[in-house]
Formats: structure tokens, C-alpha cells, sequence
């Protein structure tokens, strides 16, 4: 096939493709998401005969056909271009040509197809692509030998048809295939920043949906982005996350605090202690850790100091510290007793006095022993290197406090107003930190040194996500009161096909079996199969449809249908569903 220059070939190229041009540029208007088509009747299109290349019409910031005349070689393929941007913005041309190249490299079969079909990199390798830099162009494809004939070029007749049949094969294929998967990531980015967005501003959410949508996974999903972490491992590592699940058993003390029986002591007798429930250990662990080195400073001072004062103890001697001399109680508080007096007067000063005095509080309402406690502080940065105090709360308002998350799975399986009691108030985004301070059912056996000794309220920095399925009877029960405080976020299960990445013929299969779940009588979009009952354990995608149906969704259907009329003719109908 002969030609005179690129622009010659390009032509005949377009002409051979006829109707392909414009079923590529359709697709690429669904894929991208445009506004409107490309140019019809052109795949190729090359205005400035300076270049030696051409790319399709409208290519520019995504993955591009490619077509070159140089060096006395013609070669074709799909190119990686970080050389163009096509308005000015943050954006650099890696960052728009990055969700492209990650798609690519993620789908391993392509990559051995395109191999085993005579694909290679022309221009560029694997290693740049994979740490791809502005300004590059990288290639993958093929090319051949270009013969001089007369005052015209020339390449056979075998390779122009190649050219025809891949750009219309295999290259459409793995055109369609890397857009796809950017598309859906795409989608699930946009849910996600809705989720990030609401969450931030609401402080609480709760994920709905039917069964098997993935909404605990999302809600991990979530906790990661917000902590800034990748991993489930570094989630848990990270001291800012914390998940439990509601049962019907689940009550106030396991959530918030209660009475727990202790160890028998040396008599046989068994008492009760105050003890701190998970969601009120989470809250404190997020208050105490927004100055972490300072306490930590402090914490490493204070134990000195318990250390001195034991050894001078155990030498039967008190620690002179300002105009007291100190020993200790059984809760190693600082005390005084007077034992020269009728009356051995005595007091105790905490730890948590000593840290209010160190913040430069007023540790008692009533003032007592303030300087005492300020003299004690003192000593601990005389003897102790304790160092100056660091205010939180001015760290806290240049932006430093970590973010914690506390997700509820099957939040609606306990009875809410049960398990949270006065926190009705403290939860409500308009009265988080210490404005929403309520006072406890057992704010009178608190500690004095506990944080929460005034009242228990909720961190500005806490943020709860809750997890239910819409079919569960508990459902309707579910406290208005409490849905007032959360915000509702549903998801479907072509969301979570979608966020699990199920393949389209095992997609296609589910949403057609939904669709029948949604016309069968006594049946409605809350019993619709999630794509999690086509995974398995580790998460990866189950191809044995059979067992699939007949161990998993078939069963659950049944249940759903048990007592409804006709329900032996409804699981047939959903069975041709599920396998048409």
C-alpha cells in the first residue's frame, strides 16, 4: 500500500474504518462522560503536517490511538500522553493521565493478550509508565519497515490491514476496557466524596441498604479516607478507629458505662466498680491524645515523682513539696495527714488536679489547695523536666486534632435509646465538645481525675458511622429521635456491583435477578441481592454460579417467601431471572 506522506495515510486509514469512526467516537462520549460526540467519519485526525504523528479526534488527556511516520517506520497503537493539558488548572498532565495508566497496569489479562499479539513498548517502558513524568509520550504497539518507491512510500499490503483489523479488535477491546474501569472509578470516587463531604459536615451518617451491598466494608472504606490510611492493618494500628456491632443485648453499660462485679478480694466478698464502656473510652482516648506529647510529658513526670515519693516511703520518709509533706493513698493520690493534731487532718491531691494546675485551671471549684497543687507543679519541672505547658486547645484551633472514627454495625439491632441514653444531646452535631456536657447516670461514682468527671460529652473529633440493612424487622423501631441526628445515605446494589468490582456478565445477572425481585409480589428494592453474595471469603469474585445460587441466594429467597402465596412459582420465576 503506497502513500506520499502521513497525511495520505491517515486519510486512507479513516476510509477504510468507514462506520467504526463513528461508533469509536460514541463510545468515547459514553465513557468519558461529554457533552457531545467527536467528529463523525474521523478516527485519526492530523492537522499539523510538522508532526509525524496523529492521535484520534478529541484525544488529548486520556488513553489515545496512535499512529506515526518516522524514521522510515510506520507503527500504530494506544499512547500515553503527558505531554498536552487542555486548559490551565491544578491539574498536571500526569494527574489527568494517571487513572489510565493505573487501569492499564491493574488488568493484568490485557497486558499478556496485547503481548501475545505482537504488542510491545515502541516508545518508552513499563518502568516509565509506571512512574510516569510530565513531558513524556509512552507507546505500546507495533511497526514496520516503510519502502521508498519512486517519489511515494510504501508498507505491505498485510500490515495497512493489521492496522484495520486491531484498531477495530484488540485495541478497541483494551480501549474500552482501561475507560471502563476509570469510569467506575470514577463513580466510586464521586460517591465517596459525597460520603467524605456529608460525614465531615454531619458528623454522623448511617448506611442503609439490602443485604450483601457492602455497607461495612464502605464504612471502612470511609474511616480510611478520613484517617489517612490504606490498609486495614494500618487502620487498626492507628489508635483512631474503633468498630463494634449491635445485638439486642447490647445496652448502656457496654456502650457508655456501668457497674461491673470485680475479683472476690480475700473475705469472698464481690463488689462493683464504675467501669467505662467502649464508646466512652473511644471519646476519651480522642480528647486525651489531641495533645498527646504533652501529656506524655507529663505522664513520664508524675510517675517520677510516685517513684520518689515510694522510695522515701519504703525509708520512712514524707516528701516535702512547698509547705506539705506528702505521702500516698491506694490510689497513689499525693496525701497529707496531719498526725500531731486531735483532729489528723488530712487531704489528697490527684493527679488530675495537678494536670489542671499544670494547664493553669483552677483544678477545685471551690479554689482549695490551688497553690498547693501549682507548687507541686514546681517541683515537677525542677526535679522532673516536666515542660511548659503546650495548650490544646490553641493546637485544636490551628487544626492539629486527629480525626476519629467509631462505626455501629447493625446499629439498629439494639435499642437505641437504651444503649445511648442522654447522649441523644451529646451526639447532635450542633452540641459536640463541651457545650453538649451531660451529666451521666453515675456521674457521682466518677473519678476525680477522669476527664469526664463534670460530664460526658462528644469530641468535635469523633465521627460515627452507622451500618443497617433494610429488611430487618428492627428497622421500623429504630428511635426518631436518633434518626433526626444522622444523616441517611442509601446504597444500592448495582452501587456496591459497582464498588466490588464485579464483573459485567456477573453484574448483568445480578441486576437482572433484582429486577424480578422488584416485580415478584410481597417483594420490593430492600430484598434485592448485594454483590458481596458473589464473592468470597477474601473478597475476590466466586465464578461457580450453581453454588452461588443453589448455597446462597436461593436459600435467602426462600425465607423471604416463606408464607407468601405462590412462592414455589415466585423462586422459579427468580431462578430464570438469575440464570437467563
Amino acid at each position: 500500500m503506497e502513500f506520499k506522506n502521513l497525511k495520505e495515510l491517515v486519510n486512507k486509514l479513516n476510509n477504510e474504518l468507514g462506520e467504526f469512526c463513528n461508533t469509536f467516537q460514541y463510545k468515547r462520549k459514553e465513557l468519558l462522560d461529554l457533552g457531545k460526540v467527536g467528529k463523525r467519519g474521523i478516527l485519526f485526525e492530523y492537522k499539523d503536517e510538522s508532526r509525524d504523528w496523529a492521535i484520534n479526534s478529541g484525544g488529548g488527556t486520556e488513553l489515545q490511538y496512535h499512529i506515526f511516520f518516522r524514521k522510515n517506520k510506520v507503527g500504530f497503537g494506544l499512547g500515553f500522553n503527558t505531554q498536552y493539558v487542555p486548559f490551565a488548572n491544578e491539574k498536571s498532565t500526569v494527574d489527568y493521565m494517571r487513572p489510565y495508566v493505573n487501569s492499564f497496569l491493574s488488568q493484568k489479562e490485557l497486558q499478556k493478550t496485547l503481548t501475545k499479539n505482537g504488542y510491545k513498548y515502541i516508545h518508552g517502558n513499563e518502568t516509565q509508565l509506571r512512574n510516569l513524568e510530565n513531558n513524556k509520550y509512552i507507546l505500546i504497539g507495533k511497526e514496520t519497515d516503510v519502502l521508498k518507491v519512486d517519489s511515494n512510500f510504501q508498507i505491505s499490503d498485510d500490515f495497512f490491514q493489521e492496522i484495520i483489523n486491531d484498531i477495530q479488535g484488540i485495541l478497541y477491546e483494551t480501549y474500552i476496557k482501561v475507560l471502563s474501569k476509570v469510569k467506575k472509578y470514577n463513580m466510586i470516587n464521586d460517591k465517596m466524596d459525597l460520603l467524605l463531604k456529608v460525614i465531615k459536615n454531619k458528623k454522623q451518617i448511617i448506611l442503609q441498604g439490602a443485604p450483601g451491598t457492602g455497607k461495612t466494608y464502605l464504612a471502612k472504606q470511609i474511616a480510611k479516607q478520613m484517617i489517612g490510611v490504606e490498609t486495614d492493618e494500618e487502620l487498626e494500628e492507628s489508635g483512631q478507629f474503633n468498630f463494634v456491632q449491635f445485638h439486642p443485648s447490647y445496652d448502656y453499660t457496654d456502650f457508655v458505662e456501668g457497674l461491673r462485679p470485680t475479683p472476690p478480694d480475700e473475705n469472698g466478698i464481690i463488689g462493683f466498680e464504675l467501669k467505662n464502656g467502649i464508646f466512652k473510652e473511644f471519646c476519651q482516648k480522642a480528647l486525651m491524645l489531641e495533645s498527646q506529647k504533652t501529656d506524655e510529658y507529663f505522664d513520664e513526670a508524675w510517675e517520677k515523682l510516685l517513684e520518689t515519693v515510694r522510695d522515701n516511703l519504703a525509708q520512712g520518709k514524707l516528701t516535702k513539696i512547698g509547705s506539705w509533706e506528702y505521702g500516698l493513698s491506694l490510689k497513689d493520690s499525693l496525701k497529707y495527714t496531719s498526725v500531731n493534731t486531735p483532729s489528723q487532718y488530712s487531704f489528697t491531691i490527684t493527679k488530675k488536679n495537678v494536670y489542671d494546675a499544670y494547664q493553669g485551671k483552677q483544678a477545685r471549684p471551690s479554689g482549695a489547695f490551688q497553690k498547693d497543687m501549682n507548687d507541686i507543679v514546681d517541683y515537677l519541672k525542677a526535679n522532673f523536666e516536666l515542660k511548659e505547658f503546650e495548650n490544646k486547645q490553641e493546637n485544636s484551633n490551628k487544626g492539629d486534632n486527629k480525626t476519629y472514627v467509631f462505626v455501629i454495625d447493625e446499629i439498629n439491632r439494639a435499642e437505641i435509646s437504651k444503649v445511648f441514653g442522654e447522649l441523644f444531646f451529646s451526639i447532635d452535631p450542633g452540641y459536640r465538645g463541651e457545650k453538649g456536657k451531660v451529666k451521666t447516670q453515675y456521674t457521682n461514682l466518677q473519678d476525680a481525675d477522669d476527664i469526664f468527671a463534670d460530664g460526658f460529652f462528644v469530641p468535635d473529633n469523633v465521627y460515627i458511622i452507622g451500618t443497617m440493612n433494610d429488611i430487618d424487622r428492627s428497622v421500623e423501631s429504630f428511635d426518631f429521635a436518633m434518626r433526626r441526628r444522622f444523616t441517611w445515605i442509601e446504597i444500592t446494589a448495582e452501587e456496591s456491583a459497582n464498588n466490588m468490582s464485579l464483573p459485567v456478565e456477573i453484574k448483568d445477572r445480578m441486576l437482572k435477578l433484582n429486577e424480578q425481585i422488584s416485580k415478584t409480589d410481597g417483594l420490593n428494592p430492600s430484598y434485592h441481592i448485594g454483590a458481596a453474595y458473589f464473592l468470597d471469603s477474601n473478597g475476590k469474585v466466586r465464578q461457580d454460579i450453581d453454588n452461588i445460587w443453589n448455597l446462597r441466594i436461593e436459600p435467602l429467597l426462600k425465607e423471604y417467601l416463606r408464607g407468601i402465596p405462590d412462592s414455589i412459582d415466585k423462586i422459579e420465576k427468580l431462578k430464570k431471572a438469575f440464570y437467563l
